[in-house]
């Protein structure tokens, strides 16, 4: 008989990978999922949730060893599984709604609507607890008190009313400690959608039961137009009077790109040109009001600023060491009781946040260095640790964490919460996408009804036939080229992910607005704080940067095809290139002409329709 070829390691990995599939009995994450979480020797026992009373997505399994260190999946998401008839309709929806354009006012939204005080939407606290007890009994008791928030908050809420939220009691765990060992807790929000990701219940915790001060650190300021950075900084003072505000972007001064550019010149990565490390440095200087030494830290930002000036040099370059350390179980699960702040005359700042809102890029830029990578996928960081700026200065990370709320799942996806790859159903996000952008005149699409017509110049006819979010999806993938394998139909799956993709980067700019903007929007435009947003991006005056605008539009890259197939390959997300809080592209139509602003996001945001 003849030999049997045998079998390649990719086969046998793909087939390992099914028969454990099958045997947990989960749905697979998505038809381009090509990185599907693989189990590898079972969970480990700190991979704790309420999987006993609730059927549960891990999320972002990553291989590992048991000799390793630690493990990378001890702190994945976990959130509520959708069922199948509920992933079906919204398939459904997407194929047969017409999309509306909703109007100014359904872009204003109130935290109050996204975490109502009668709904219970808190977090879990950590039990009491004293050195009599064992690690054992402590962890029994965590749990039982974890069990019990949980069974509280459901019957508050109706099933499918809440938004999705972290089911993981290991990442909570890594919350509680971070609040103890802090000093001032940095809670870091994206500036284009800040309600989502400031949980009331966490301030009010923190200030009011912990008697620690927090800073509000709106990053990705530079994704915004300046009036809205304003309103946003005002509304949450007049919500918040006593909470620090700072602005803050890693990349201030990027060029402007089309929404069909690459993202970013692949650069090396120069964190400390960053706009905001001061501001951040004068908030704990106010706060801690001389009880800490914090002179070699406004050292080390002039020295950063001063070296970054100098040309072929960087700080990187000789620039002293960080002391980083990860902390051990033992040391976060019976860390001290003392509430002393500044211990032994150090200050401890907590940084924390959702997923995907730019966490390891502020701590990156503080540093003036690359210490922890970054990516757009949420959850990437896996484990709990701490950098030391200057001598009297730590900082400590936590991996992101979603809170309990009830914004729309949609409205999740678009702020990076949820592994774009993973999706089940991403039509859906993308309507309400296009229902709050102008899309056709940023992606340049021809409705699927034209395609086997003539060629017709840009988008012309599309304007005035109806949309739905197939359609869209449609359009994009014959405009990208996306056709699958074996039929090389237009691959719709693909184009909703990477559209997906582009507003979470930025390119395809969706930004939130605070109450009463519309109203107030003139007020905004012509504030005096302007040139001191506008200086904080890094952005040129309109007539200066015209020209380079100019320059950088006339190009669609001949290689950008091959640019996007990679942007969507699973793999792409987890690499270690600067991909958590990029995304500068806007569209420009060369018939608006907004008014001194460079940030022309104006097209998406709408601000120049005639009222």
């Amino acid at each position: 008989m003849p030999r049997k070829k045998p079998f390649s390691n990719k086969q046998k990995k793909k087939q390992l990978q099914v028969k454990r599939e099958r045997k947990r009995g989960e749905t697979g994450s998505g038809p381009s999922s090509r990185n599907a979480s693989v189990e590898r020797g079972g969970d480990r026992q700190s991979d704790t949730s309420d999987s006993e009373t609730t059927d549960m997505k891990r999320i972002n399994q990553q291989p590992f060893s048991r000799e390793g260190r630690y493990d990378p999946n001890r702190f994945r998401l976990h959130f509520e599984k959708e069922s199948k008839e509920e992933v079906e309709k919204r398939k459904k929806s997407a194929r047969e709604k017409v999309l509306q354009p909703v109007t100014d006012k359904e872009l204003e939204v109130d935290i109050n609507d996204i975490y109502p005080l009668e709904k219970g939407l808190g977090f879990p606290r950590r039990p009491s607890w004293n050195y009599e007890m064992t690690r054992e009994n402590l962890l029994r008791k965590e749990e039982k008190s974890y069990r019990e928030y949980l069974d509280d908050l459901h019957s508050r809420n109706p099933p499918g009313s809440l938004s999705h939220f972290e089911h993981n009691l290991e990442t909570w765990r890594q919350l509680w400690r971070v609040l103890e060992m802090s000093d001032i807790i940095l809670l870091i929000v994206d500036i284009r959608h800040p309600v989502l990701q400031f949980p009331p219940a966490l301030y009010h915790h923190i200030t009011g039961e912990l008697h620690k001060q927090v800073v509000l650190v709106l990053n990705k300021a530079d994704l915004c137009p300046p009036p809205l950075v304003i309103a946003w900084k005002h509304y949450m003072t007049s919500q918040f009077p006593h909470l620090q505000i700072v602005c803050f972007t890693s990349h201030p001064g990027q060029p402007n790109s089309t929404v069909l550019q690459k993202k970013r010149m692949r650069r090396k990565a120069d964190w400390s040109h960053a706009g905001g490390p001061i501001d951040i440095f004068k908030a704990c200087q106010e706060i801690t009001s001389g009880m800490v030494d914090l002179s070699s830290w406004e050292q080390k930002i002039q020295r950063d600023a001063v070296a970054e000036r100098l040309d072929g040099e960087r700080p990187d370059e000789g620039a002293e060491s960080v002391l980083m350390e990860h902390q051990s179980d033992s040391a976060m699960e019976m860390s001290s009781l003392s509430q002393e702040l500044y211990k032994d005359g150090v200050l401890t700042l907590g940084c924390i946040g959702f997923p995907n809102v730019g966490k390891s890029s502020v701590i990156n830029s503080l540093v003036g260095r690359k210490v922890v990578s970054v990516s757009r996928t949420p959850g990437h960081t896996k484990y709990f640790q701490t950098y030391y700026l200057t001598p009297t200065v730590k900082l400590c990370d936590c991996p992101g964490l979603v809170f309990p709320s009830r914004v729309n799942k949609q409205l999740q996806i678009l702020a990076g919460i949820y592994p774009v790859s993973q999706l089940q159903e991403p039509y859906s996000s993308v309507g309400y996408l296009c229902e709050r952008t102008q899309f056709l005149s940023a992606l340049k699409l021809r409705h699927p009804s034209l395609q086997d017509n003539e060629p017709q110049q840009g988008n012309q006819g599309s304007e005035e036939l109806s949309w739905t979010a197939w359609d869209v999806c449609e359009a994009w993938a014959e405009r990208r080229g996306y056709k699958t394998a074996k039929a090389a139909r237009n691959d719709v799956y693909r184009a909703a992910n990477s559209l997906l993709r582009l507003a979470i980067d930025g390119r395809l700019c969706l930004c939130l607005r605070p109450p009463g903007y519309s109203c107030l929007r003139e007020h905004w435009e012509n504030h005096p704080d302007l040139p001191e947003i506008m200086a904080l991006q890094g952005r040129l005056t309109e007539e200066e940067g015209t020209g380079e605008r100019d320059d950088e539009e006339d190009g669609e890259s001949s290689t950008e095809p091959e640019e996007e197939k990679d942007r969507d390959a699973d793999d792409d997300e987890d690499g270690d290139g600067d991909d958590e809080d990029e995304g500068f592209g806007h569209p420009r139509r060369k018939d608006d002409e907004p008014s001194g602003f460079t940030v022309n996001m104006y097209n998406v945001l709408r601000e120049n329709e005639c009222e």
